[in-house]
């Protein structure tokens, strides 16, 4: 027997190399659980990818059933005006097409006091918004522009030392970040003005009551809360039927709040959107309200409100086939002799008096 295999049969020697042995076999062993751990992790991959592909087909299939040409659609007649509004906005440069008429807040407010339905009175009214003369400002006010969306070019303000500050969250605000706002903000247009605040409001705002009326017809009451000023996030919704029965959720992805109260005036207010609603020859106004102390107040008018594919197939087929409806009833008002053009009422549609709110139309 060889030196070298005498001093592998030493205890320690042996010990070692059968422990090097027994971790080569462990290694080996490990190594083929992990190649076989890989391949099912490849097989589970591409599994997972086969799965989010079915789920993704059956989603899109969900969508296509929600909408379908057969039946009436809300979501689709909106989303058609819209489509249709864009190649008008090229072609009506002297806007006298009366839906996007409907689109000028200080148009809307003439004919909502030509209906005897307050509006907030206005201050003044200026083509640029670096023209506001801040220091002859009331203490509170609004500043809006004449076109906008989504509350973007709405600012309810109030004095704050040498600038203001927002009356529902205190947070500053300079005279140039509010031109700078107006400057930068998208979908705004002049002429831009100050209003007076809403009688009965101050730190927290009311809630909008956004009436859905189809020529004369309401199909529901959206009530919004705000708790902060043009956050999303913050808002919560409750819907009612023109008779102030709660409809449920019927608005997917959107804050559900059944405790938002019912206006004390919500006949008062159907009556002004139904009247409002026939004065305009298009099928469709969302009639935007609020509630004060001493009655209501028009907010503005909305003809393609947004968020329309928001709803449960059920409640978008009842509003599209209200829609298509009040489509008939208004073509029909038209072969009859109805105007192609807004029908103002017959009062003073003068935005700068004071007008209060009241609690039954002025006839």
């Amino acid at each position: 027997m060889g030196l070298r295999a005498r001093v592998r049969r030493l205890p320690a020697i042996a010990w070692r190399d059968d422990r090097i042995a027994e971790l080569r076999r462990s290694e080996k062993t490990l190594r083929a659980q992990v190649s076989r751990a890989e391949r099912r992790l490849e097989q589970a991959t591409t599994r997972l990818a086969t799965v989010k592909q079915e789920w993704d087909d059956a989603q899109r299939a969900i969508a296509d059933r929600k909408y379908s040409p057969t039946e009436p659609s809300w979501h689709t007649r909106i989303m058609e005006q819209a489509r249709v509004g864009r190649f008008l906005s090229t072609l009506d440069t002297q806007r006298e097409y009366p839906r996007r008429r409907l689109l000028e807040k200080l148009h809307n407010y003439e004919l909502a006091r030509s209906y005897g339905v307050a509006t907030p009175r206005v201050i003044g009214s200026w083509p640029r918004i670096t023209e506001l003369p801040w220091d002859e400002l009331p203490e509170s006010f609004v500043i809006k522009s004449n076109r906008g969306y989504s509350g973007n070019g709405v600012l309810p303000l109030r004095r704050h030392g040498d600038a203001f500050c927002f009356l529902d969250s205190g947070k500053a605000i300079t005279p140039e970040e509010i031109v700078r706002h107006y400057q930068d903000a998208r979908g705004l247009a002049a002429p831009y003005f100050v209003e007076e605040v809403l009688p009965g409001t101050g730190a927290v705002l009311p809630d909008d009551v956004k009436i859905y009326a189809f020529y004369g017809e309401v199909a529901d009451v959206m009530l919004r809360r705000v708790t902060r000023h043009n956050d999303i996030s913050s808002f919560t919704y409750r819907f009612l039927d023109a008779e102030g029965n709660d409809r449920g959720r019927v608005q997917e992805r959107h804050r559900h709040a059944p405790d938002i109260a019912v206006p004390r005036d919500l006949a008062h207010m159907v009556e002004a959107a139904r009247v409002l609603s026939t004065a305009v020859p298009v099928p469709f106004v969302r009639v935007d309200l609020y509630q004060l102390p001493e009655g209501i107040m028009l907010g503005e008018l909305t003809p393609l409100p947004g968020t329309s594919g928001s709803f449960t197939r059920e409640h978008d087929r009842l509003l599209g086939r209200m829609y298509d409806e009040a489509e008939a009833r208004v073509n029909l008002d038209f072969a009859r002799g109805r105007p192609f053009a807004v029908v103002p009422g017959p009062h003073d549609p003068s935005v700068t008096t004071p007008m209060p709110a009241r609690r039954s139309l002025q006839r």
